[in-house]
């Protein structure tokens, strides 16, 4: 009987400094990179990606040694790049601002490589300005000019993430992923409107204190 109670004891023992190691490796940082946005769905295939950035903030809450929840939140430059089918305009390019709160799930398979993760989850997003930018080409000219297309588009886009990160002893981190629109983005108020969604890749670099 007094050799089952010291062992439950050393066992709890053990499990409480884990607890505790976990609670004070809790870390905050920020991340910026690369996008290479896309457009999915209905009469997309005139579309070419949109290249630009994304920039904001990640914590890391690890829940047991090879699991942590990692919150972000980043603003993301995204939209498409084509050709007009309006007569005298060529070039247009729609830029679509979001602020995205993702909720990464990470897990550690590797013991060899502790800073290897897999991770996925989902993430919701706000629009934050939709712009159209074309090229008018009347009279032998190139002039650039903006419409605001904010009311054409969903204020709400949500989806999926799913990719791999790896974490450096010293605070630094990699991330590659791929964001899965679910939700159609296009807001119009007719009947058999084509339906769009947004696909990004991302690729990140950043600092956990």
């Amino acid at each position: 009987m007094t050799k089952k109670l010291f062992f439950i004891a050393i066992l709890i023992g053990s499990i409480s400094q884990k607890i505790e190691a976990q609670v004070e490796s809790f870390e905050i940082g920020f991340k910026f990179g690369l996008n290479v946005a896309d457009i999915l769905g209905d009469e997309t295939d005139e579309l070419d990606p949109r290249t630009s950035v994304h920039l904001g903030l990640v914590a890391e809450i690890p829940i047991i040694e090879v699991l942590a929840i990692q919150p972000e939140l980043f603003y993301s430059f995204q939209g498409y790049k084509g050709e007009s089918a309006e007569p005298n305009f060529e070039d247009e390019n729609l830029k679509l601002d979001y602020i995205y709160l993702p909720v990464m799930v990470k897990y550690y398979p590797f013991y060899t490589a502790p800073g290897f993760s897999i991770e996925v989850g989902p993430q919701v997003g706000y629009l934050v300005s939709a712009t159209l930018e074309r090229k008018n080409t009347a009279n032998g000219g190139t002039e650039t000019s903006d419409l605001d297309f904010k009311e054409f588009i969903s204020d709400i886009d949500y989806g999926l993430n799913a990719g791999l990160g790896y974490q450096f002893e010293f605070g630094t981190f990699v991330q590659a992923r791929y964001y899965f629109g679910i939700s159609d983005i296009v807001d119009l108020d007719i009947e058999d409107a084509f339906s769009r969604r947004n696909g990004v890749f991302q690729f990140s670099a950043g600092y956990k204190f």
